[in-house]
């Protein structure tokens, strides 16, 4: 019995840990402590896989390199708790983090060293056995319980950062190291039998909770993880190397093989993960750049032309976003809509009835001459339609997704902003400095929206936070106080910084120092429809009352002056 919970625990705890490693690189880089992290994953992983095939074959020196790997597990585990505390504890402990890794470093060849373990051959399930008088012993001994001391140490000193809501997850999740040290001190230097079972079970759930804690931490601090999204390719993950275990084993492969066959599976898939991830990032940065250059245009004598040609590039670089092969902005002249910017099927200077765009809402088009656009966003200024955007329907997807659409309506808002500015009307005359300004700025919140929207999970954080402004003591239990990285004493405190930041941000939205008069124009929406609803408290419709809109409208605007301030906050906090 304890032969076949020993196999499947280890077994599964290096699949586990191996996968967790990949996952947390791939979602984590270049954080750091998410890399610390990968590296103590990667090392107990590697443990449990030698640990395994020891269970079948004892070879002389095998329990020196586990020993070694957990070495680096617990300096790895210490210097996450290490760095998440404060500055200024950091530099008051740092002595003590050099000397700790030091003393890790001057073990690890004393472990490897022939003879620091006695009887490996036919110690198949117990905890390896060492000298307690050789010097390997006491050094090894003296580093995990220093390690384990310190650890509690960074979280229970200065500020308690393992008190607090962001850290009391790692000083939960540090009590497993602490009672498996001791142990495997008192297991290594006893003569009498002591199953590893129960330090790898102990090892495991705290590296296992470590991975989740930083993912969390991640999550709120740094948006690198989801933790929806951990669940489920984990259970993929296992299920796939479960499978590909089981048939390995029918077909005849010894069991002592079938942690390379995880192990392989986990690193093909963990590799195309990583490999995804890639490009991905690859393909945002060239977003960044290609805004980075937009925002370098001229716009001192913002013409038709100069128009255009700013349409143009937004709708380019929202095409490229969706994965759309074309699409065309469409700004009313008259009761007809004119073609400003186009790709593909809808030519610029084209002419399009109103019937055939008019629309409240991202909807569908009916007419027949847009049988190849799958999508149609209106922007509106009071209760007249100015101008419309359209996608194409995508050649590598049967549908856009819901993102995909938020993220064109809010395109298409921006773009309702830059027509309202430019004025393009046949009367237009040239634009004066201060509107170019605004034209400029307009722009570049346009090409913002499309390139860097923030994750849906964070703006729904501030909507919540906004509906409970005036409620400090909510707003300091609201997850948006950790992802902003607020401390206070007291969530009272935390609250009444959060809810400075969201009214400061509110005012950063302001296009000009002082409000016009009614009705406001088009630029105004945006800081109008936050700063009413939530800082003043004024109802909806008398808001609609105020903008001479829609509840539509409102409710586009709404939504899209949100995920504005979202990505503002995001900007703010550096994340």
């Amino acid at each position: 019995m304890l032969f076949q919970a020993t196999v499947v625990v280890t077994l599964f705890a290096m699949a586990v840990t191996l996968w967790m490693g990949f996952y947390l690189f791939a979602r984590g880089f270049p954080s750091r402590m998410t890399l610390r992290v990968v590296i103590v994953m990667l090392a107990l992983s590697g443990f449990f896989f030698g640990a395994y095939n020891n269970i079948f074959v004892q070879q002389p020196g095998s329990a020196g390199i586990r020993a070694a790997l957990l070495v680096i597990v617990l300096a790895g585990w210490y210097s996450v708790t290490f760095h998440i505390m404060s500055e200024r504890d950091q530099k008051r402990y740092r002595a003590v983090e050099w000397g700790v890794y030091a003393l890790g470093a001057a073990t690890i060849p004393l472990l490897l060293q022939p003879g620091s373990f006695i009887d490996e051959e036919g110690n198949a399930l117990f905890v390896a056995h060492m000298n307690p008088q050789g010097w390997a012993y006491r050094v090894y001994g003296a580093y995990q319980f220093i390690v384990s001391f310190g650890i509690m140490l960074n979280l229970l000193v200065g500020d308690r950062v393992g008190l607090t809501p962001r850290g009391k997850y790692f000083l939960v999740t540090s009590l497993f190291p602490v009672v498996s040290v001791v142990y495997g001190v008192i297991s290594l230097g006893s003569p009498n039998p002591a199953p590893r079972i129960i330090q790898d079970l102990l090892a495991f759930c705290g590296v296992f909770v470590l991975g989740l804690s930083v993912a969390r931490h991640q999550t709120l601090t740094e948006r690198r993880t989801t933790l929806q999204d951990f669940p489920l390719t984990t259970l993929s993950i296992l299920g796939l190397a479960a499978i590909a275990a089981y048939f390995a084993w029918r077909g005849g492969m010894p069991l002592q093989n079938l942690s390379a066959v995880i192990g392989f599976a986990i690193l093909a898939v963990g590799l195309y993960d990583l490999s995804r991830e890639f490009l991905e990032r690859q393909r945002t940065r060239s977003e960044s750049r290609i805004r980075k250059q937009f925002r370098q245009l001229e716009s001192e004598s913002a013409g038709d032309d100069e128009l255009k040609s700013r349409l143009q590039e937004g709708l380019d670089l929202l095409c490229r976003t969706l994965d759309a092969p074309g699409g065309f902005v469409a700004v009313r002249r008259g009761e007809e809509f004119m073609v400003m910017a186009g790709r593909s099927s809808v030519s610029v200077g084209s002419v399009l009835p109103a019937s055939v765009v008019a629309c409240e809402d991202v909807s569908r088009p009916q007419a027949e001459q847009l049988s190849s656009v799958a999508w149609l966003a209106p922007s509106f200024e009071g209760q007249t339609q100015v101008a419309v955007v359209g996608i194409e329907k995508s050649e590598s997807r049967l549908e856009y997704s819901t993102g995909n659409l938020e993220l064109l309506a809010e395109a298409a808002d921006q773009i309702g902003t830059i027509v309202s500015l430019g004025n393009l009307q046949p009367k237009r005359r040239e634009v004066e400095p201060a509107g170019a300004n605004e034209l400029k700025s307009a722009t570049n919140e346009m090409l913002d929206s499309i390139s860097s929207h923030p994750d849906e999970g964070f703006v729904r954080m501030v909507e919540e936070a906004l509906r409970h402004l005036p409620d400090t003591i909510t707003l300091g239990q609201s997850p948006l106080a950790d992802r902003m990285g607020i401390r206070a004493g007291t969530h009272v405190e935390r609250g009444k910084q959060l809810q400075q930041l969201l009214m400061d941000s509110i005012e950063l939205l302001k296009p000009a120092e002082k409000r016009p008069p009614e009705p406001l124009p088009r630029v105004w929406y945006n800081h109008a429809v936050l700063h009413d609803a939530y800082v003043e408290g004024v109802q909806n419709r008398e808001i609609m009352a105020r903008l001479y809109i829609s509840e539509g409208t409102f409710n586009r605007t709404r939504r899209n002056a949100i995920r504005g301030l979202a990505r503002l906050m995001m900007e703010k906090g550096g994340r």
